[in-house]
Order: C-alpha cells, then sequence, then structure tokens
C-alpha cells in the first residue's frame, strides 16, 4: 500500500479540501498535546488553592445559615461528657 501525496495541481484545483485537512492535523496536533501533558505541578496547586477557598465558603454559608451550628453543639456536648468522665478517672487514681 502506497501514500498518494498529492500533487501542488491536485492543491490548487481543491484549496479546500486542503485548508480542511490542515486544519484537522493542526487540532489533532495541539489535542495531542494538550491532552498528554505530564508536568502539570503548577496546575494541580491551582486546583488545590481553589478547592480550599471553595470549601471555606461553603464552610462559611453553612455557619451563617446554622447547619453546621447543631454539629458544633453536638460536638461541644460530647467534649464535655469525655473531659467529665476523664476527670473522674484522675480523682480515681489520684484516691489509690
Amino acid at each position: 500500500m502506497s501514500i498518494n501525496i498529492p500533487t501542488p495541481e491536485k492543491m490548487q484545483k481543491y484549496p479546500w479540501g486542503v485548508t480542511v485537512v490542515s486544519l484537522f492535523a493542526v487540532v489533532v496536533l495541539l489535542l495531542y498535546q494538550v491532552l498528554h501533558k505530564t508536568d502539570c505541578d503548577e496546575c494541580e496547586q491551582r486546583y488545590r488553592s481553589e478547592r480550599s477557598k471553595n470549601d471555606l465558603l461553603t464552610t462559611a454559608l453553612l455557619i451563617k445559615n446554622g447547619i453546621i451550628l447543631q454539629q458544633a453543639v453536638e460536638a461541644k456536648e460530647k467534649d464535655s461528657t469525655i473531659t467529665r468522665k476523664l476527670n473522674k478517672s484522675k480523682e480515681i487514681v489520684k484516691r489509690n
């Protein structure tokens, strides 16, 4: 199987065809270079910073709307229960 390379005469006869094929080849080449880029540490760092900003904003909005407030109250109650139990155990150890 041989590849037929078009002659300049055929290229002059079909200028739109040559243009379309050339543009297609350039687009495929650019897509290949963009998709196979492996060293994108800067992109990953920017993504993580934007993600953390987004998480902080979401948390702030949830606190403002009172959704996280209930969770904070429950966490405080658990912490106070643990502290009381820990203090009781320290007293028992001191007695013995």
